[in-house]
């Protein structure tokens, strides 16, 4: 509704990733794909990326193999109902797969009670590290991240791809399901978490390890590949 008066539109893709799509709106109005919008060196700065103080996990990526840990983060404003994020945070245990899981104080709600099942922050021990809030492109950057559970939010899939960083899709709202079938069927850059609104644990479990080993994940890393030289 907003661009019916423009003039023409500016967006933030790139006319290599989504030619088919960009030609078609071209049609209507003109289109400029202007994307990637990334400033030089913008997985190595150290300035803020939002309000929200930035927790550093560079010393605990440091200590983990190359590839071998998951990242996690559904961006700064989808909600899931608190039954989602148990069998997030049980299928993160259930996968042995080492993770840096970005969770919001009010992913689940303004109730100021700790989300989590009771005892999970004992029982990952070293594997995994609960943070609020992070510099996203540095961590997607660093060598031991291996793949992205993600929302599937547009920034989040760009920058996934810059950092050649395979993706497990779990959309939230909006245009996040739109992105999934990009990442799936075009791109080939990442696999589907569930196609159903109620997950349970062992699906997690089971698609993290997908991701994270095997031929499969392997497969994604090289595809991904292909697809960074677009951007």
């Amino acid at each position: 509704m907003l661009t019916k008066g423009a003039d023409f539109v500016l967006c933030n893709t790139v006319q290599e990733l989504e030619p088919k799509v960009i030609a078609a709106l071209q049609t209507y109005k003109p289109f400029y794909a202007i994307g990637p919008i990334f400033a030089p060196g913008f997985t190595n700065t150290t300035r803020a990326t939002s309000l929200w103080s930035e927790s550093d996990c560079t010393q605990w990526l440091n200590s983990k193999p190359r590839g071998s840990v998951l990242y996690a983060s559904f961006g700064s404003l989808a909600h899931m109902t608190r039954r989602v994020l148990e069998e997030i945070a049980n299928g993160l245990l259930l996968s042995n797969v080492s993770f840096v899981w970005v969770l919001r104080p009010n992913v689940v709600g303004s109730v100021k009670v700790d989300p989590l099942p009771v005892g999970f922050l004992k029982a990952i021990r070293d594997c995994g590290i609960v943070i609020p809030w992070c510099s996203q492109t540095q961590v997607l950057a660093h060598p031991a991240i291996g793949g992205f559970f993600t929302h599937c939010g547009w920034n989040s899939i760009l920058e996934a791809i810059w950092c050649e960083v395979p993706l497990l899709c779990f959309p939230l709202m909006s245009d996040q399901f739109t992105n999934r079938k990009q990442v799936l069927d075009y791109w080939k850059v990442g696999i589907d978490l569930s196609d159903r609104t109620v997950i349970t644990k062992e699906e997690v479990s089971k698609n993290v390890s997908r991701l994270m080993g095997g031929p499969l994940g392997d497969q994604l890393k090289t595809t991904g590949k292909e697809i960074k030289k677009k951007l």
